[in-house]
C-alpha cells in the first residue's frame, strides 16, 4: 500500500466517523419534528416538552445510541422564551453511553445552572438557531456533560419551517483516536487532524499537541472534508511549531 492509499484510507475512517454523525443528528431531528409536530413555536423561540414528547424523543434518543457504538451522548435542546417576566426555560433531554450503559444525564432540572450556561451561546446551538443549518463543532472542553474533549454534530429541528430546537451528538476525540490513530501511523510520516479555525484534534507530529493552533505550510498535504474536520500530513521533522499553547492551558471553553 503506498502513500497516497494509506492517506486516503485514513481520510475515509474519519469522514465515515463524521458523516454518521451527522447522519445520526439529522435522523434524531426528523423524528424529533413528527414527534413535536402539533407545536407551534413563535420565531426565535423554542418549546416545552410534555411528557409524552419526552418519553417519544427519549426512545430515539437511546436508539442513536445503541446503533452507534461510537457516540458517547445524544439529546434535544431547545429554549422556550419568557411568555411575560422572568426566565425562560432551558430544555436539555440528554443521554450518555459509556459500554453497554446508558443513563440520562440530568442536566435540565437545575434551571439557575442552566441560566449560568446558556447554551444559545455555543455554536453547536447558535448556528443552527440562526441558520437552520447543521454544523460540527469541536473540538472543545466539555466541562458539563462529560468534561472530556468533545466533537458534537448538531441538526436543526424545524416544524412548519419554525425553529424548535437542536438534536445534537457527541463524539469524543478519545474515541475517534482509537479509531483513527492506527491509520495515521500507517502513514509513516507526522499527521494531524484539524478543524476549520485548524484547531489540531488528534496528532501523530512530536510536540503538536491536541488543541494547538496550527498554521498550515505550503509543503503540508492538505485533504478536503465537507464534515469540518480535515486531514494534513506534514513533511517528516517538521521544523514550525503551533501558533498557540493547547487549549487546556487557554480560558476554558464550557459546553452544556
Amino acid at each position: 500500500m503506498d502513500e497516497g492509499t494509506r492517506i486516503d484510507h485514513a481520510t475515509d475512517i474519519l469522514d465515515r466517523v463524521l458523516t454518521d454523525a451527522r447522519c445520526a443528528a439529522e435522523s434524531l431531528a426528523e423524528a424529533a419534528s413528527l414527534i413535536l409536530w402539533d407545536q407551534r413555536p413563535e420565531s426565535g423561540t423554542g418549546i416545552l416538552l410534555s411528557g409524552d414528547h419526552r418519553s417519544a424523543l427519549q426512545s430515539h434518543i437511546q436508539d442513536a445510541l445503541r446503533n452507534n457504538t461510537w457516540c458517547n451522548g445524544a439529546g434535544f435542546a431547545s429554549y422556550a422564551a419568557p411568555a411575560g417576566s422572568g426566565d425562560g426555560y432551558w430544555t436539555l433531554e440528554w443521554w450518555r453511553q459509556e459500554g453497554r450503559s446508558m443513563q440520562r444525564a440530568q442536566l435540565e432540572r437545575n434551571q439557575e445552572t442552566r441560566q449560568r450556561l446558556d447554551f444559545r451561546a455555543f455554536t453547536w446551538f447558535d448556528l443552527p438557531a440562526r441558520q437552520c443549518e447543521p454544523v460540527v463543532d469541536g473540538p472543545y472542553v466539555d466541562y458539563i456533560c462529560n468534561g472530556a474533549y468533545t466533537i458534537t454534530a448538531a441538526h436543526p429541528v424545524l416544524i412548519g419551517g419554525a425553529f424548535a430546537g437542536v438534536t445534537a451528538v457527541d463524539v469524543l476525540v478519545s474515541t475517534l483516536d482509537r479509531l483513527l490513530l492506527p491509520a495515521l501511523r500507517a502513514i509513516g510520516r507526522p499527521a494531524l487532524v484539524i478543524n476549520q479555525d485548524t484547531r489540531v484534534v488528534t496528532s501523530t507530529a512530536r510536540g503538536i499537541r491536541p488543541g494547538s493552533l496550527w498554521k498550515p505550510h505550503a509543503s503540508d498535504i492538505q485533504g478536503s472534508s465537507p464534515t469540518g474536520l480535515r486531514l494534513v500530513v506534514l513533511p517528516p521533522n517538521p521544523p514550525r511549531v503551533p501558533r498557540s499553547p493547547p487549549v487546556g492551558l487557554q480560558p476554558p471553553r464550557t459546553a452544556r
